[in-house]
Formats: structure tokens, sequence, C-alpha cells
């Protein structure tokens, strides 16, 4: 059992699945994004959102992870599997493929424990680097098989350049030969049919010794293969041949190989598609400023401010509960276009978290699994089957009613509409009530008014509306729960230019308990909306009073750390002045030792105090050693996340592991991962104050430490912009005592990764650079080591 097609394409799903295949890099990715479906089992949900929560994690810690370098081998493996050969270009993409796949597995497995799931897909991953090695030795990187792939071949090639030798130096003694001097159109050597020929003119044709091969457009020009070369051009022709069948051969074991792994290969190139496509899911969630909702037991979902993924601009946020304290909630009011989306956005929500995907939602919403969904949205018309608008929406409710259960969602967009408003409202109150019987959780929108009343009648029926604005006569699509809409018909006919006197003739057609209602209604939604102000009050005072507590925090953390900098700073100064006069002691004491070496008893007494002297400086030093050691944290003040200050590399940067036993702290500073002691680590601040006596030099090295990170990215400008930008940045990079930065100019045509090397090689505050590893973004990336 699963969610049908046909639902889900009324729920924009499929536009979704459209957007997440554009962030995959191999087609079996692209493949499987658009298969993805909601899963109906609440473990198999579970199982697909922490896949994205893992990849999300993994781009906040390595930004540039990706599968680039696998390629699409299919065709490959299905053809050697048919007894075809794979030739040398596409054996180097399966070498890439099986060496993207090995690594990708040792990476994982090394942090399993920080990217359990996306370790559990690398499992089918089985390395064959001899298959990579073999491949190796036996391609050249241009696609060429290599002379060393064989001795054989190395030996015919061999060959072949030395009879390509003998032709040339044959046909030259040929063209300097005086006695075909005048013969020659051309003093050159060219080939035709893979013979080796000189242009000789259409008269000396019956002259000249030798084979014709072709002649020219105009056919006053021939070109003859001179006798003497015709032997040595069979026999290089022999040669030829016999490297080609030696070429064919390898290729043909190369393939056998290939073949021999097919299943393998294949398995690895499966597992590197689906951790492409728990990259795209990660993508997908940043580009929609989405996260996971919490995951819950039953049938329930709460929605807060969640918004549209495909409405582009400014969208209004739905916030919605149902399943919590009702199961039905009955949307009623103008046909404005908010009730349809509201719906569109629960389904949607829905599907995408059952299928894995992050919801653009605050992080507090929560949702169940539901087993079915079923919608009713839009035109259900069918020339085909001669079904009325009406007709088809009946069809639709009739085999939703057969089907539903305490487990499904049902959307229901404007129910009963479509026939005569009575017997519509009376059907439409039936359909609900059956529904609500099964215990399905309902949403339905409605224009019905005799709704309302159901709505507040039944218990865990819940009425909403989408808030309408008389004055511009528009929706502001908020969402209001508890309040059933108001049709406002006749004022929008009224500020469209209606006449006062056909508006007073209407409301003589309208009962007084209509309009008692409409009054209700109208004094309801006052008071909500009254409500909603004193809220959105209490909630900036709340706020307000916050940020002001934040700022006063802050400012007494700054403080301490002022204090602490001063007073390492003094003890500094302190001890420097102690080891001045510790120098000048040492000196005296060792002119003393001189000076009364012969009076034993003298000299023990200064060497006693000197003794004394070394103890007390002792403990200046240890002293002054604790002040400078970080900021004094313990293992309980630290938290995953966390920003600290790294005091000797002077760099901030994030905490990725608690302590081990060794008490150090794993922390990401930029794009590089250190282990740092726990007593070089201080909670990070954003800003200091500048301490007495320090000079500007000082102030300016401590702003730039902070401020600067350790790469610098340089794509889309041209070399020259790039250099004077880069010039800037190792300035600044020196002066923050940043020893190690990466480099971000990308592939491309490697114009850019040139000129940047050649700028590098000279600059005064570079002592080494080279092209980033596996993992560090290969050759997109320069890391550049500063003096």
């Amino acid at each position: 059992m699963g969610i049908e097609d046909k639902v889900l394409i009324k729920l924009d799903f499929p536009k979704v699945l459209a957007r997440l295949a554009e962030y995959c890099l191999l087609p079996r990715a692209k493949e499987l994004a658009g298969e993805l479906t909601p899963k109906v089992d609440w473990e198999a949900v579970r199982l697909g959102l922490q896949e994205t929560d893992e990849g999300k994690n993994l781009l906040r810690g390595n930004p540039l992870f990706s599968v680039r370098g696998a390629k699409e081998i299919r065709p490959y493996l299905e053809r050697c599997l048919r007894g075809g050969i794979i030739h040398g270009e596409e054996l180097l993409e399966i070498r890439e493929t099986l060496l993207v796949g090995r690594k990708l597995k040792q990476q994982f497995q090394e942090s399993q424990e920080d990217f359990p799931r996306l370790w559990e897909l690398t499992l089918a991953i089985e390395p064959q680097k001899g298959l990579e090695d073999e491949i190796s030795r036996c391609i050249a990187e241009d696609g060429s098989v290599a002379d060393n792939a064989s001795s054989e071949l190395a030996e015919l090639r061999r060959a072949i350049h030395r009879l390509q030798n003998r032709i040339r130096e044959t046909l030259e003694g040929t063209l300097r030969n005086p006695a075909y001097q005048k013969m020659l159109q051309d003093p050159i050597i060219t080939q035709r049919s893979d013979r080796y020929v000189i242009p000789i003119k259409q008269e000396y044709r019956t002259v000249f010794p030798g084979i014709v091969h072709d002649q020219s457009a105009s056919g006053a020009t021939l070109f003859i293969e001179p006798t003497p070369v015709v032997y040595l051009g069979n026999e290089l022709r022999e040669v030829i041949l016999k490297e080609q069948r030696e070429v064919q051969r390898i290729l043909q074991t190369l393939s056998f190989q290939v073949e021999a792994r097919a299943e393998a290969i294949a398995e690895l190139h499966e597992s590197l598609a689906k951790l492409d496509l728990v990259a795209a899911k990660a993508h997908l969630s940043v580009a929609m400023n989405a996260g996971a909702p919490e995951l819950v037991s039953g049938q329930q979902l709460k929605l807060v401010q969640a918004r549209h993924p495909l409405i582009e601009g400014t969208v209004v946020p739905l916030s919605v509960e149902l399943g919590i304290e009702f199961d039905t909630l009955v949307i009623t009011g103008p046909n404005t276009g908010g009730k349809t989306v509201a719906l569109k956005v629960i389904g949607l929500m829905a599907a995408m978290t059952q299928s894995g995907l992050h919801i653009p939602a605050e992080s507090d919403s929560r949702m169940g699994v539901f087993t079915q969904i079923f919608a009713d949205i839009g035109d259900e018309q069918s020339v085909e089957q001669s079904l009325s608008t009406f007709s088809g929406h009946m069809k639709n409710i009739v085999e939703i009613i057969e089907r539903s259960d305490e487990r499904s969602l049902v959307l229901l967009d404007e129910v009963g509409a479509g026939t005569d408003p009575t017997e519509g409202a009376a059907l439409a109150m039936g359909i609900l009530a059956e529904l609500h019987a099964r215990g399905c959780r309902t949403v339905s929108t409605t224009h019905y008014g005799a709704l309302k009343t159901f709505a507040y009648e039944t218990p865990r029926v819940k009425n909403a509306s989408v808030e309408f604005d008389t004055e511009t006569l528009r929706p502001t699509y908020r969402l209001l729960i508890g309040i059933p809409g108001k049709s406002n018909a006749f004022t929008i006919a009224g500020r469209l230019g209606l006449s006062e006197q056909v508006l007073e003739r209407a409301n003589t057609f309208v009962t007084e308990r209509e309009m008692q209602v409409a009054d209700l209604i109208e004094n309801l939604g006052e008071t909500h909306r009254e409500i909603e102000l004193e809220k959105q009050k209490a909630e900036s005072g709340r706020q307000a009073v916050e940020q002001q507590t934040k700022a006063l925090e802050e400012k007494s953390q700054r403080l301490d750390e002022d204090y602490e900098l001063i007073m390492s700073l003094a003890k500094e100064e302190a001890n420097e002045l102690v080891r001045a006069a510790k120098r000048e002691a040492d000196a005296i004491i060792a002119e003393l030792k001189e000076a009364l070496k012969k009076e034993n008893k003298q000299q023990q007494d200064i060497e006693k105090a000197r003794q004394g002297f070394h103890k007390i400086s002792a403990k200046l030093e240890k002293s002054r050693s604790l002040q400078q050691s970080g900021g004094g944290l313990t293992m309980d003040q630290l938290k995953l996340g966390q920003t600290v200050q790294m005091t000797k590399l002077k760099q901030k940067g994030q905490i990725l592991k608690l302590p081990n036993a060794n008490g150090e702290v794993l922390v990401q500073a930029g794009i590089m991962k250190v282990m740092v002691p726990l007593a070089e680590l201080k909670l990070a601040r954003e800003e200091k104050m500048t301490p007495p006596k320090a000079s500007r030099k000082a102030n300016l090295g401590l702003q730039k430490a902070e401020e600067i990170r350790s790469e610098i990215d340089l794509r889309g400008m041209l070399v020259e912009e790039g250099t004077e930008v880069l010039d800037k940045y190792l300035d600044d990079a020196v002066l923050g005592g940043v020893g190690l930065i990466y480099v971000i100019h990308g592939k491309g045509t490697g114009a850019m990764r040139a000129g940047i090397q050649d700028f590098l090689r000279g600059h005064p505050h570079v002592r080494s650079f080279r092209l980033g590893e596996y993992g560090e973004g290969d050759s997109g990336v320069t890391v550049v080591e500063l003096k």
C-alpha cells in the first residue's frame, strides 16, 4: 500500500522531486529522485529523515562534499556483459567511479559514529583497488592504451617508430635528390590512406617511380609513394595491424576483468547514486531553509510557519494542527485561493516528510505517518467519461470513503459543491460526518454556511477561515483556527460599485437568524484579531526582554574576558621583569663564585641563596603559564556546535566532538578539523575591548585573527581581479596569524588555477603551496602555507 500518484500530482509533489533532481550529479541519482515516494512505515520514514539530517550535517562540516568524479558507467557494464569491449576512455570512467566509491567508504568508515546511516549506505561498496591499478597501468590518461600495457605492445610500437623514421629518411633523401627537384610540386612529406607520399607535378607522372595514392582537386598534383618507400610502407602497415590487434587484446582482457566484477561494480555505483541523492536532499533542505519535523507516533500533524516550497517571493506561512485537539478542520469563507493553498501545503508537508525530505517549517513542527493520503482538489470534470464537475467529485469521494480509515489524511476542496446549495450542504455534512466517524484526519474547504454550525456542534471538529481584508478586497492568506469564515459578499459588492438600493433589497432576503450568525462571526473575528494583537505585543515585549538579558550577559562576558586579558598582559610584563632580574642575579652569582671560590663557607651560602631564587622564579613561571593557558573551561561547559576561541591558533571554531580520554576536543575551523587540548580553549565572543597599553598593531592583529577565514573563494573572477583580492587576503591572513589557507578557484579551463599559482610563487608571505587532495576540493583548491 502506498500514496497514489494521482494524489501526489494534485499536491505538486512531482515538482518538488524535479527540483530535488536538479541537485543530483549522477543520472542514476536523478532517477532515484524521480522514483521517491512517501513511505507508510514509521521506521522507514525515520531512516529517510535521518539520512537527510546526516547529509546536512556533513555539508556543514564539508561544503565541498559530493560524488564528483563518479560517472554513468551502467551502459559500459551492460556492453561487457553482452561480450562487448570497453574502450580506453570508458575504462578510465570506470576507474574514477571505483576510486570515488573506495575513498567514500573509507571516509565514512572513519566517521561512522557521526554518520551511521551514511555508513550503512556504503556497506555495499566492495573496493576494487586491483582493477583500478590494472586500468591505470594499461590505459593512459588520454584514453589510449599505454606502451607498458604489455611487452609485445611496447616492442611493436618501437618497431613502428623505427620504420617511420626510415621512411622519413628515405623520403627526405628523395626530396634532396637534384634529379627530382623539378618534378616536386612542393618539397614536403604528407600522408594519403595511411601511406607516406610526396606531391609530384602531373606531367612527371610517368617519369617519377612510385605508386599514385591521390591527386589534388585541380588534377595538377599527384601524391606518389616512391618505389623505395613502398616496401617499407608495407612492412609498417603489417606492424601497425599487429599493434592494433594487441591493443584490442588488451582492451578485451580488461573488459573480461570488468565483466567478472560487474555485479560488485554495479552495487558500488548504486551506493554512490544513493549518497548523491542524500547530498541532493541536504542541498534542497538548505535551499528551502527547511528542517526535519519531530516524527511522532499516531496520525497527527502540527505545522508551525510552514511555507509552500514551490511559491517564489514573499510567502505567508501557515500554522495548523490536526489530530491533537481535533480531527476534522472545516475551512469556510470566500473563494480567495487561500483555502486551496492551505490544503496543498498540509498534504505536501505530509508527503515530503514521509519521503525523507525536510519541510520548510519551523523546528517545533511535528508530523505523524499516514498510511494513505486522499485528495479531492480541483476540477474532476471528465469529458471522456461524461462526468460533470459534481459527478466527478462524487465519484472521487465515494472511493475515498470506501478506502479511508483512522490512519488516513483526507483533503477535500469545496466539498458538496456543484449542485443545489441546500442539498450540497447536507451532502457535505454527511460526508464529513462519515469520515469523522471513521477516525480520519480531515481538512475540508467549503462555501456553505451550514457547515459552520456543524463544526461548532460536533466534538473534535473545528472551524477555520482564511483572513480577508475588506479594505483592500484581498485575502491575507493567514489561517485563523477556531473562527469560521464570513462570505463578505455584501461588503465586496458594495466596494465594487453595486448600488445601496440593490444591497438593501438583497438584505431583505436574508433571514434574521442568518444576520445574527453573520454578526456573531464578525464579532468573533474582531475578538480573535484583538487577541492576536495582544499576543504579538506580549511576544514583542518578551523578545525585547530576552535581547536585553542577552546583551547584559554578553557585556558581562566581555568584561570578564577583558579582565583576564589585562591580567595576563600585566603578569607577562611582571614575569619579564622577573626573568631580567634572574639574569642579572645569575651574572652576579657567577662573579661571586669566581671571586670567592676559595672560601667554601661563603660559596655554600651563595649557592643556597641561588637555589632559593630559582624556586621563587619557578613558581612565577608556573603562575604565568597557568594564566596563559586558555579560558579555564571544564568538560561540562562544552556543547556540540558551540563556538570557541583557540588561544594558540588565534582562530574561532565549532566543537564537533567532546573531549576524549586525552582531554582533546575536535574543532571545525573553516574547512579544517583540528584536535585542540581543552586547556587551549575558551568561549568565543563577538568583540573585545582594547586593553590598556596595547599597541595599535597588536589590536589590529587580534581583530584580524578573529575576522579572517581560512579559505577564500575566487570562482567567477578574472585572473587579474582574483590576484588582487588574494593579495589583500594574504596580508590579512599573515596579520591574523593564520598559517594555512585554502584558495578556492574551481577547475574550469585551469586558467585561474595557473594564474593564482604563478602569483603565489613570488609572494613574500608564501612558504609553499600545493593542489588540494581528495576531500579538500582536488584540483579546484590550492592549499597555501604562510610564513
